[in-house]
């Protein structure tokens, strides 16, 4: 019994002489962190949205504090919080002002959707694309909002099985575009003073493939393309809008007032 005292009582000594000893180094090696860091995250909206490029706030601040630049910004919170954290660390930057969104390159909704089965597994986009249940086109909105539960803004809703993007409050992180299994969400330039156009199909099969599964896909008929100046252009039979060639909004209308199955999408201003 002494023995087994003896044995506890060394054992509880070292045990304290240790914690005594990590106590003593982790405060006297602890890495101080700059208080600039701080500084910064005080005035980001704490979102993590990772739209500037880095997985969070804190990793955006202390990137920002360590190279003494900008980056991209960050975008939730707009050039009056981007020029806020320039001038509190005194450094310079060029951000760029165009607004990015998201939109979702499915428009089909409702009826539109034809689903020759029923589905009744776990109620998650990833789970349905598994399984290619819900809707027969292997590459169209399963509807069951992955894409809702992870946006950071609430700016993503459906409405009759189709996904609506509330472009004001989009940021364009593009949260979105990494839960789609079906990579339906595309980031795009965004200007408040003109109305948006976009494509929304996303199926690259042939049109005859394309009609029997859905009745808004693109079928690469190539109307949207012959007018003139277009901003249009066909890949792998799918209809693309090149923004950069999109400065005027005629050919963008045209291209649209001619697409026989209608999924060009215009936004309202």
């Amino acid at each position: 019994m002494t023995e087994i005292k003896l044995a506890i009582l060394v054992l509880g000594s070292v045990g304290f002489i240790f914690a005594i000893l990590l106590s003593f180094l982790s405060k006297k090696l602890k890495v101080k962190e700059d208080p600039r860091v701080e500084k910064v995250l005080e005035l980001l909206p704490g979102l993590n949205c990772g739209a500037c490029g880095f997985s969070g706030c804190r990793q955006f601040a202390e990137a920002v504090v360590k190279e003494c630049k900008i980056f991209k910004g960050c975008l939730p919170g707009g050039p009056e919080v981007n020029n806020k954290i320039i001038q509190a660390l005194g450094i310079t930057g060029c951000i760029s002002t165009e607004k990015q969104i998201a939109i979702c390159r499915c428009g089909a909704e409702g009826e539109q959707k034809k689903a020759s089965s029923q589905y009744y597994g776990l109620q998650t986009c990833k789970a349905a694309h598994l399984t290619s249940g819900v809707v027969d086109c292997a590459y169209g909105c399963l509807a069951l909002g992955d894409c809702i539960q992870t946006c950071p803004n609430g700016a993503i809703k459906l409405i009759n099985k189709k996904i609506h993007v509330d472009f004001e409050k989009c940021t364009g992180c593009g949260q979105c575009a990494k839960a789609c299994p079906r990579n339906l969400f595309e980031i795009v330039p965004f200007k408040k003073e003109s109305p948006l156009y976009y494509v929304g199909c996303n199926n690259t099969e042939k049109a005859l493939n394309v009609k029997k599964v859905c009745d808004k896909g693109c079928i690469a008929c190539g109307m949207c393309t012959r007018v003139e100046d277009s901003p249009y252009h066909l890949d792998n039979n799918l209809s693309f809008i090149d923004y950069q060639k999109a400065i005027n909004e005629k050919p963008l209308e045209e291209g649209r007032s001619k697409c026989p199955t209608k999924c060009i999408y215009k936004s309202d201003v």
